[in-house]
């Protein structure tokens, strides 16, 4: 494949790596001082066959906009814009495009994710089990909670009667049953560890994925790009879409 990189910071350079590693060449790329928004049109991308967005929730709809206007295929690893959905989907389908999006590109997280989806279903009618999500991650990371740890709490949300609302805040007094807390630690250069946890009077039960290095990251990323670029059908595809097809 031919790629363009938009965003050249930490993920942004292992996903350079491995897909020079690869043998797939970088075509373009942008940041800070070269950013996409300055571009005039889908000549920018020189030709790649997919683009890697690893930058700012700020400014991501604009660059998926972009993407779908000018039909470039692109795989989103920016957060922040999941409130904003539908309004993608509609530009993919009006402008015919392919885009992939994941909060986190780990097959790990992906397993940790199923297994939640199992045991998830399991505990609506275990009231002595009151859930949480607990991240920490580097302290260069832009949002907080992660897009990876706000998912794995929609999971219990949505699977949960007796939780309403996600709490992604610090707590100064009780906090209501209703709400499931969603905590955040910044600190160092820990790549990301999510943690689930189950906690009753008799026990805690956890669920846990620690990165150990960005390169996991970078393999799902290129994994993703893959099945994209042989996708003919146009849509808004996750990450799930992708691993379906090696059975993962």
């Amino acid at each position: 494949m031919t790629l363009a990189l938009v965003g050249t910071g930490q993920m942004g350079q292992a996903v350079k790596r491995r897909a020079e590693g690869e043998l797939h060449a970088v075509a373009a790329e942008f940041d800070s001082e070269h950013p996409l928004a300055d571009a005039d049109g889908p000549a920018a991308f020189n030709g790649a066959d997919v683009a890697i967005d690893f930058t700012l929730p700020r400014v991501a709809l604009d660059h998926i906009e972009r993407y779908c206007r000018w039909g470039q295929p692109a795989v989103v690893g920016t957060t922040g814009w999941y409130d904003e959905r539908d309004q993608v989907r509609a530009w993919t389908r009006e402008h015919d495009a392919r885009l992939l999006y994941a909060p986190n590109f780990s097959i790990g997280v992906a397993l940790l994710r199923t297994a939640l989806e199992a045991v998830a279903p399991l505990l609506d009618d275990l009231d002595e089990y009151d859930p949480f999500v607990h991240e920490m991650h580097h302290t260069k990371k832009a949002d907080s909670p992660s897009g990876t740890a706000r998912m794995l709490g929609e999971i219990l949300r949505d699977h949960l009667a007796r939780k309403k609302r996600l709490e992604p805040e610090a707590q100064h007094a009780p906090i209501e049953d209703e709400a499931l807390h969603v905590s955040s630690t910044r600190a160092g250069t820990v790549y990301g560890r999510h943690t689930v946890g189950l906690d009753s009077v008799f026990d805690q039960v956890r669920l846990e994925h620690e990165a150990k290095s960005r390169e996991g990251f970078a393999a799902g990323v290129l994994h993703a790009a893959r099945w994209l670029t042989a996708q003919e059908e146009p849509g808004l595809y996750t990450l799930d879409d992708a691993l379906r097809a090696r059975g993962a």
